[in-house]
């Protein structure tokens, strides 16, 4: 029995991750982060790869959406992180410290589950990062 099959047979099927707007959310966040940091200049920045480690732990590092680190000069000892994890089909936002690859969590965000109305909710978890990075939490 041949088993192969031909970029038609998945036309029109959609992975839940497409149809949700997960991928079209995550497609932008680097770009919407870049826009608040040229508007509010406060280092904010996307990494290009995800953290080695998570609260000392690798287990979920897969489910990494995204991590966003403030830079700010003038707390050199500490930097300040978002992070995205995926689970259950819901994108949980962490607020942590960043050092070295690794990062602790400090806080976490309300979750999100419509993705494709996500950038007011992104919106919302930087201002979280900067108010906690000015707390100094």
């Amino acid at each position: 029995m041949d088993r192969t099959r031909t970029i038609g047979d998945f036309s029109g099927k959609l992975s839940w991750e497409e149809e949700s707007g997960l991928i079209d959310f995550l497609k932008r966040v680097h770009g919407e982060v870049s826009r608040f940091d040229k508007e509010f200049e406060l280092g904010v920045e996307t990494l290009p790869s995800p953290p080695c480690l998570i609260d000392g732990s690798t287990d979920g590092l897969r489910d990494v959406g995204f991590v966003v680190v403030r830079r700010n000069g003038l707390l050199t000892r500490r930097e300040y992180c978002l992070y995205a994890l995926l689970r259950e089909r819901v994108l949980y936002g962490y607020v942590g410290t960043y050092s070295e690859g690794a990062i602790e969590t400090v806080r976490e965000l309300k979750p999100m589950k419509a993705f494709k109305t996500g950038t007011a909710m992104l919106y919302d978890w930087l201002r979280e990062l900067v108010k906690a990075s000015c707390d100094k939490i």
